[in-house]
């Protein structure tokens, strides 16, 4: 009789058990919480929840359900939700969780007052003297090389008072040195040697034609071989059909850079 009534006693409580879905969601936002823990309170037994907060976990009646996540309050919550069929639903709410830590103070050299001695004892970089570096009697270099490197003005000057600095001798040498790379450059690419043998002209219609393709274009460095090619050809094509033999001769001596009338003489 005592092993019936055991058993009997057993099966009531699988009975009661029932499946209890749900989802876990923010208090203020009330979104999903992923990944959020559900335990049954007072066992072992427990659930993750997904990606979105939804769960599903078997409880018994008057169970409560231990819910936590990160960044939010752990909580217990009583299951309420009405059974039907072996099966009920609940939302369980969490309120997010802020931690006031105690305010650091950091300084470079250790403590404050470490700080305030280091500082204290640091040694201010000596002024620039900007006219260590320059030899006084041979101005006329100097002015070459600033209207080299683009400088604003069209003279050259020192202030001793307006705290200016100026570039020393080795960085404006360098300068030069990069233009004139820049320079060499671009003669490998565009030469009357080159446009020479695309043309096939020479002589004094090559000067006029070299004049004619500097007017239009600015080849660099950079340009490219082929392109300087085909815009060498592409203004012969217009250049042959303006040019006449004299007048440009006539037009570079002239300072007003006129051409003679052609349909009216002595004009």
């Amino acid at each position: 009789m005592l092993c019936t009534l055991v058993s009997n006693g057993q099966n009531n409580e699988e009975d009661e058990s029932f499946i209890l879905s749900g989802k876990v969601i923010d208090s203020a936002t009330l979104e999903g919480i992923p990944f959020s823990h559900i335990k049954i309170d007072d066992t072992y037994w427990g659930v993750i929840c997904d990606s979105l907060g939804f769960f599903k976990v078997t409880v018994k009646p008057n169970q409560n359900l231990k819910v936590s996540s990160l960044g939010f309050a752990e909580k217990i919550i009583p299951v309420t939700s009405e059974v039907t069929d072996g099966s009920a639903f609940q939302e369980l709410s969490l309120e997010r969780m802020s931690f006031m830590l105690e305010e650091v103070d950091i300084y470079s050299l250790g403590t404050w007052e470490q700080f305030k001695h280091n500082f204290v004892k640091t040694e201010l970089p000596k002024e620039m003297d900007v006219t260590g570096g320059w030899n006084f009697g041979n101005m006329k270099l100097y002015m070459k090389e600033a209207i080299a490197l683009n400088r604003p003005g069209g003279g050259f000057g020192l202030s001793m008072s307006s705290g200016r600095k100026y570039p020393n001798r080795k960085k404006i040498l360098q300068n030069l040195k990069a233009k004139e790379d820049k320079i060499d450059k671009l003669k490998l690419k565009f030469n009357k040697q080159i446009v020479q043998e695309i043309t096939q002209v020479s002589g004094k219609k090559l000067e006029v034609f070299m004049q004619y393709i500097r007017r239009r274009e600015h080849f660099t460095y950079q340009t490219s071989d082929i392109y300087i090619q085909q815009r060498v050809k592409a203004l012969y094509a217009t250049f042959v059909l303006e040019y006449v033999e004299g007048e440009y001769d006539y037009a570079m001596g002239d300072s007003t850079k006129t051409l003679k009338n052609h349909l009216r003489p002595g004009k």
